[in-house]
């Protein structure tokens, strides 16, 4: 099972890396066709328990949203690989593809995502680093302050001073 997955994965990267290349008639690299390859091959890969690999597609995949312009697709597969991060135990090295997600969310003008990928990255390194947990979720309820959504920002802000009355 897991080598099928994997050989389909390898499959999916192999069409990727075709659509990019350029030729006489083709000019322009596919990128969206590209990168929805590398997020199939991320997907069977994951399934595979291959979490690095996964990444590494899902790196892929958010270069060639960016190349295409599409920065909330992009924001998306950098989030994804954070999650493959975090299952392999890289604990920051995921928040730090999260916040760089937040961040483009936020460039891409759907700040309540922006909000919500640095509260789950702030709950994610809650056990690891407080310090850092804490400034993402003060980060989170300064965006959902900016948003007027004032309830969601004071939940954050409680769970920050929480953290830090625990410290």
């Amino acid at each position: 099972m897991a080598a099928q997955k994997i050989n389909e994965a390898l499959e999916h990267i192999a069409k990727a890396e075709k659509y990019l290349k350029t030729s006489f008639l083709k000019w322009k690299p596919d990128y969206d066709s590209a990168a929805s390859e590398y997020a199939k091959a991320a997907v069977a890969f994951k399934n595979a328990k291959q979490f690095d690999q996964a990444k590494e597609a899902y790196l892929k995949e958010a270069e060639n949203h960016e190349n295409n312009k599409a920065l909330f697709h992009a924001a998306k597969a950098y989030e994804q690989a954070g999650m493959m991060l975090k299952e392999m135990q890289k604990l920051p090295e995921a928040v730090q593809l999260i916040e760089k997600a937040s961040m483009m969310y936020l460039e891409n003008g759907t700040p309540d995502t922006a909000a919500m990928a640095l509260e789950r990255a702030g709950k994610l390194i809650e056990n690891v680093n407080l310090d850092k947990a804490v400034h993402l979720y003060q980060q989170a309820a300064s965006v959902f302050e900016n948003e007027e959504r004032l309830r969601q920002a004071v939940e954050l802000l409680g769970k920050a001073s929480r953290l830090l009355v625990r410290a």
